[in-house]
């Protein structure tokens, strides 16, 4: 049984830090640093008292304190109110507030030019209040972490991403998304009034972002149950599994607002980002179905094409990774690891980015990342045959970590998110989303079910057209 089976609420804080100090090996885990998350209709409401606490224990006098609000200039309603006007109004009743808005023609990114605006901003000032989505979220987190004692108090307005409550970042560097290090907030405020009317678009997106929920994991343990990843724990496994619940059952009424879904949606992504966070590494969360999304992303940014919104790519890769771990359990009597080449490999990286990487850093830093992963295989190749061989008499032992697509599908399916290459961005056609399931194992430092697949000689054409095959059955048979 879950250690985290009898906590049932997320923003309960001191319940699951005590938890987790009582599992195995705390000292291994990030000490969890948020001190305050609430999840209600009026959340925002609580922003004046939380910050003047916060004041207090660093020893400064609340009224008159120096506040940077930072936003992006979308227009938020809460009700029929301006929310981030009516947020700027509130606060500068108490506090000296500098409001930095960033812009960027309408779609503000996490790139080095914002994260120098923004980290620039907070010297003077003795506390930051973010209020926006997931990228305002992660701008202010890296902003406080460059700036080192800086609190912050994030300000959630739509379930689409996991990272308001973690110590990441998700940042673009030469064109590729990285996660880097930022801050905890101190306090995360999720108005559900807010989140609630968000754009649909914004919390479905959500939904597919958690799926990896049930994808994710399993690569994760696969990599440390082969000796790849010494991250791996169970008490971040266990305390997201805890809160997973079966996505057929909560994400149903998403399509339609209802708030019931709203809400578990976001208790969702909170614990994911907490999850994220005292584990210490992004693996936990993020497998082929992030790896995926990610091609994705590269290919608009380099052919100046509307990036994606993540979580919708996540939740449709998200079944494209389940049916791979699918196809793994289905020819796992006839794999057979092979030696490792990394100059085959690297070859394929430079293939595989050759349209979309006229300057060649792109390529130079995946063939980096793909040949430490391919040298640690390399000094584990025996201990690994004899893992994949023991599997193969009992594969009961890695069936058990194994995604169960069709419960992926049947979520999709009831809340209303996207399912398909064809619900996403326009031009995200057939032939790209081949490219991007064929080449996911090719950008990262991180190994996967995808990755013990292309090792044996089974991630070719016939092999990923196969796992399509059977992703798009898993989709007829809910849909019929």
């Amino acid at each position: 049984m879950s250690s985290f089976s009898n906590v049932s609420d997320p923003t309960d804080l001191s319940r699951i830090k005590s938890v987790i100090a009582s599992a195995p090996q705390p000292e291994r885990l990030v000490p969890l640093g948020i001190k305050q998350l609430e999840i209600s209709w009026n959340a925002s409401e609580l922003l004046v008292f939380a910050a003047a606490e916060i004041l207090r224990e660093q020893m400064i006098e609340p009224v008159g304190a120096k506040v940077l609000f930072i936003t992006d200039d979308v227009t938020i309603f809460k009700g029929q109110r301006d929310f981030k006007a009516y947020v700027h109004e509130t606060l500068s009743k108490y506090f000296k507030v500098t409001w930095l808005t960033l812009t960027a023609d309408g779609v503000v990114k996490v790139d080095d030019k914002t994260l120098d605006l923004a980290s620039a901003a907070v010297p003077g000032h003795d506390l930051v209040v973010g209020l926006g989505g997931g990228t305002i979220s992660d701008i202010a987190k890296v902003a406080c972490n460059r700036n080192p004692g800086t609190q912050l108090i994030s300000i959630q307005t739509a379930a689409s991403v996991d990272g308001y409550t973690d110590n990441v970042s998700v940042v673009l560097k030469n064109g590729v998304k990285r996660t880097i290090a930022s801050n905890w907030p101190e306090v995360v405020l999720a108005d559900l009034e807010v989140i609630q009317s968000a754009p649909l678009e914004l919390n479905l997106a959500g939904f597919g972002e958690a799926l990896s929920l049930y994808t994710a994991p399993a690569d994760w343990e696969l990599a440390s149950r082969l000796g790849l990843d010494s991250s791996f724990h169970e008490t971040p496994r266990d305390l997201l599994l805890a809160f997973a619940g079966d996505p057929a059952e909560w994400g149903n009424g998403l399509a339609i607002g209802n708030l019931g879904a709203v809400e578990q949606l976001t208790k969702v992504l909170a614990i994911r980002g907490i999850g994220t966070g005292i584990a210490g590494t992004t693996a936990c969360l993020s497998g082929t179905e992030h790896l995926i999304s990610h091609l994705l992303d590269m290919r608009a940014v380099a052919s100046a094409k509307q990036v994606g919104l993540h979580g919708a790519q996540v939740g449709v890769a998200s079944l494209v990774s389940a049916m791979a771990w699918r196809y793994l359990l289905e020819i796992l009597p006839e794999l057979e690891l092979q030696a490792v080449d990394i100059d085959l490999f690297a070859q394929k990286v430079t293939t595989a980015f050759a349209g979309i990487d006229k300057s060649g850093s792109l390529t130079s830093e995946c063939i980096s990342d793909v040949t430490k992963k391919l040298e640690k295989v390399q000094a584990l190749q025996p201990s690994i045959v004899a893992q994949l061989k023991a599997w193969q008499i009992d594969p009961s032992k890695l069936a058990a970590i194994a995604p169960i697509p069709e419960a992926l599908a049947q979520g999709l399916l009831v809340s209303g998110a996207p399912m398909t290459y064809a619900d996403l961005e326009p031009w995200v056609t057939e032939e790209i989303w081949q490219w991007s399931v064929a080449n996911c194992h090719l950008m990262r430092n991180r190994f996967t079910a995808v990755d013990l697949l292309a090792l044996c000689g089974r991630w070719e054409k016939s092999d990923w057209e196969r796992v399509l095959e059977l992703t798009d059955l898993a989709i007829a048979q809910v849909t019929a």
